[in-house]
């Protein structure tokens, strides 16, 4: 199990190594565009795309240098692309419709990867399905989007929070401890927490939601004047992934290899990459970076709740801050590409 810090560290970013906020930069022979990308290493598949795109040539390919920023979390990287620190950046779904409630300067430009958010039961509560949970109290982190998930989950099971069962904002680190202890009943949380917990038998999966999604959210400065820096940007992007499929153990083992990911197993990571289809794609043209019109209307459908939650001080209209044009050609033009993950070169 992990301690309490060590899991408050990888779920809030709280790592106390200054090198996190540092930028890392792979310098490409013949690159003549730079993009300056925010990214956390605890995020399932857009991590590891992220350390393909530091660790091969995949960008010089595509006449980029890439300056990777890592970051501890989503409000990090969020405040990089609004204040033009990084010029696009990983955010889940829910951080980047904050952004729109705002009005900041951003555009949501495409899907990186899907990842699992879950209602679990703690081993020794006995509850084996969300009916279990009336009258109890279920624990997690508000203003995620795993708990507008596990909301939706009870009631659809015709249970109503606050009446019929409760949510309680507890911490990571607090969580980890109370799960640890067995102390709660039941909690909220995504991966790879999830699978974290369910590998160490601590608890099981009473409700999971596969929907959720990490999306790249550029500065309009990035998107919107430099359209073909986007496009290639994008095409790397996509290119990583697919290498990032054909590749577990090498990406996942980049993943682990810096921190606040460390400790978190190889079982655990690899259970759960595998819930984004993309990570057992067969061929490149399962990579699709476009955000298809469901992913776009969950995320209208999270800003309804953030409203009703009074997590966003308005209501944004979501479609204007997601423009995937340029995204869906390149899905089209890699589909049409002989590429090859076989010719890529690993820079160390």
């Amino acid at each position: 199990m992990l301690s309490r810090r060590r899991f408050g560290q990888l779920s809030a970013g709280l790592v106390g190594s200054a090198a996190l906020g540092m930028p890392a930069l792979v310098r490409a022979q013949g690159s003549t565009d730079v993009v300056r990308m925010g990214w956390f290493n605890t995020t399932t598949v857009s991590a590891q795309i992220a350390h393909v795109l530091k660790r091969t040539d995949i960008a010089a390919r595509n006449g980029l240098k890439m300056e990777m920023i890592q970051l501890n979390a989503s409000p990090a990287v969020n405040e990089a692309i609004v204040s033009n620190a990084a010029d696009v950046g990983t955010l889940s779904d829910f951080a980047a419709v904050t952004t729109m409630a705002v009005g900041a300067p951003v555009t949501t430009i495409a899907s990186q990867a899907r990842f699992r958010s879950a209602v679990l039961a703690t081993k020794t509560s006995g509850i084996t399905d969300l009916a279990g949970l009336r009258g109890k109290q279920v624990y997690g982190t508000f203003g995620i989007t795993a708990f507008q998930n596990a909301q939706e989950a009870v009631i659809g099971a015709g249970l109503k929070p606050g009446t019929d069962m409760t949510f309680v904002n507890v911490g990571p680190a607090e969580l980890a401890d109370a799960v640890g202890a067995q102390r709660i009943d039941a909690f909220f949380t995504y991966d790879p927490f999830v699978s974290f917990f369910e590998n160490s038998g601590h608890a099981k999966v009473v409700s999971q939601n596969l929907t959720p999604v990490i999306v790249l959210t550029a500065n309009n400065r990035f998107f919107k004047d430099r359209p073909e820096v986007v496009e290639r940007y994008l095409r790397a992007s996509s290119e990583a992934l697919f290498f990032a499929s054909q590749n577990h153990d090498l990406v996942n083992g980049w993943f682990r290899s810096l921190e606040p990911a460390k400790n978190i197993p190889e079982p655990v990571l690899q259970k759960a990459s595998s819930y984004d289809p993309a990570w057992s794609a067969k061929a490149v043209t399962d990579i699709k970076a476009a955000l298809s019109p469901d992913q776009i209307a969950r995320m209208g459908t999270l800003a309804k709740w953030g409203v009703e939650a009074k997590l966003l001080p308005r209501l944004p209209d979501v479609a204007k801050f997601v423009d995937t044009t340029i995204a869906a050609k390149v899905d089209a033009a890699l589909a049409a590409a002989n590429f090859d993950p076989a010719s890529v070169k690993i820079l160390g």
